[in-house]
């Protein structure tokens, strides 16, 4: 249990986000399928799986003593958080591998989500550097924000006490934009960067224009 919650712990930017988005336009945080496919008739009646957001599917198990369980891929493509892997789906239910300490997550194509290494609070959690986690989509574009206050004071948004930093790719490059700042912007830094679904080995990475070391796996992460 404690590597899930530590999974939580770690989609904090994440879902911090999404309450902003809850608070500033009305979105659902925790939403049923149907909200994001309400064409697709098979997602009308599940009510064993839900997204955090537009972006990341969550199947959890509902029954003691199992090791798996089964859940609805919709149409396109999807990525195992953890790894990277690809499934692509037509909108079919997927058997998934589900042991006690596994909470299986998908995101979904042409998303970016902020993450962070999990400390044992929330405060110590804050202060490890972001994992930006780009799940590119079939014409290899993705999209993702963050919201980042100083976690405690109220009316940040109002009183402007908040940054406010866009993700984007398109045509092999990855750029950040801040729209808002605040001096608390400054304590956030990016660890690392994860792209899936890479469909050719790179020949090099820059930042900034200055070129980095990089890993490329079988999986295309």
């Amino acid at each position: 249990m404690k590597d899930v919650l530590l999974t939580r712990y770690s989609l904090l930017p994440f879902l911090y986000t999404l309450f902003h988005r809850a608070h500033l336009q009305g979105d659902t945080v925790a939403r049923p399928l149907f909200f994001e496919f309400p064409q697709d008739m098979a997602t009308w009646e599940l009510d064993r799986q839900f997204l955090w957001g537009q972006s990341l599917l969550v199947t959890p198990v509902l029954e003691p003593g199992v090791a798996s369980v089964t859940g609805y891929i919709p149409q396109g493509t999807w990525y195992d958080f953890y790894t990277g892997s690809s499934v692509n789906s037509s909108g079919e239910m997927l058997k998934m591998s589900a042991p006690l300490e596994h909470l299986n997550l998908h995101i979904r194509e042409g998303s970016i989500l902020p993450t962070q290494k999990p400390g044992i609070t929330t405060e110590v959690t804050r202060g490890n550097p972001l994992r930006l986690i780009v799940a590119l989509s079939s014409n290899a574009t993705a999209w993702g924000d963050l919201f980042w206050d100083d976690g405690e004071s109220l009316d940040t948004f109002e009183k402007g006490n908040y940054s406010y930093v866009v993700f984007n790719v398109t045509q092999n490059i990855f750029t950040s934009t801040v729209l808002h700042a605040s001096a608390e912007a400054t304590k956030v830094t990016i660890g690392t960067l994860s792209i899936f679904g890479v469909q050719k080995p790179p020949s090099k990475v820059l930042l900034n224009g200055q070129e980095k070391p990089f890993s490329f796996l079988d999986n295309q992460v």
